[in-house]
């Protein structure tokens, strides 16, 4: 209950300071708790991000699963999957910021490193599963799967940095329809 809370704290300050702006007293005011209670549970400010990193990607996989559930469609799938990436930005902006403060350490930082590598490697995973099922189905053209899914990770993922870090330079919505429909059209049998 108290990491949950300190992990909380800590996303709320960094999504306000930043990474490299914040300290351990700064995640026990805005928890309400005492700075020793914040070093009972992490040993120190690299283990209470990594915590934190490893807690964003879980809580992201689950909410889009959470969507996938919702049809057993592959095209649906794909749709979803998609449709709850680029809705994140509108659902959760905090985490993309929180996300670019943390790729500024995977050259620094080898286990922020390995979580960011792993939560690439999970959504090309459930995007190369959709596309697998798709093309088992009949509904998706013959394809490389894996190349398939890093360019989709790649056109969404893309879209949604350029639009946190400059909102006024296209209209988000109207991009990311036009973005889905030209993923269909790639991907769908002819």
């Amino acid at each position: 209950m108290r990491r949950n809370q300190l992990t909380a704290a800590t996303y709320k300050v960094i999504s306000k300071k930043g990474y490299y702006n914040f300290t351990i007293k700064d995640i026990a005011k805005e928890a309400g708790l005492s700075t020793g209670l914040v070093h009972y549970y992490f040993k120190d400010k690299q283990e209470l991000l990594f915590t934190l990193l490893k807690v964003m990607n879980a809580n992201l996989k689950e909410f889009l699963n959470r969507g996938l559930m919702k049809s057993d469609d592959p095209q649906a799938k794909l749709l979803i999957f998609i449709s709850q990436a680029f809705g994140l930005v509108k659902r959760e902006k905090d985490y993309f910021y929180v996300l670019i403060d943390f790729w500024t350490q995977i050259n620094h930082n080898e286990r922020i490193r390995k979580a960011n590598v792993k939560l690439y490697e999970s959504y090309r995973e459930e995007i190369g599963k959709i596309l697998s099922e798709g093309v088992l189905a009949g509904k998706f053209a013959e394809m490389d799967v894996n190349y398939m899914s890093a360019l989709i990770v790649s056109m969404v993922q893309g879209t949604i940095i350029q639009y946190v870090i400059d909102n006024n330079s296209f209209d988000y919505a109207s991009y990311t329809e036009r973005i889905k429909d030209q993923i269909l059209n790639m991907v769908l049998r002819k």
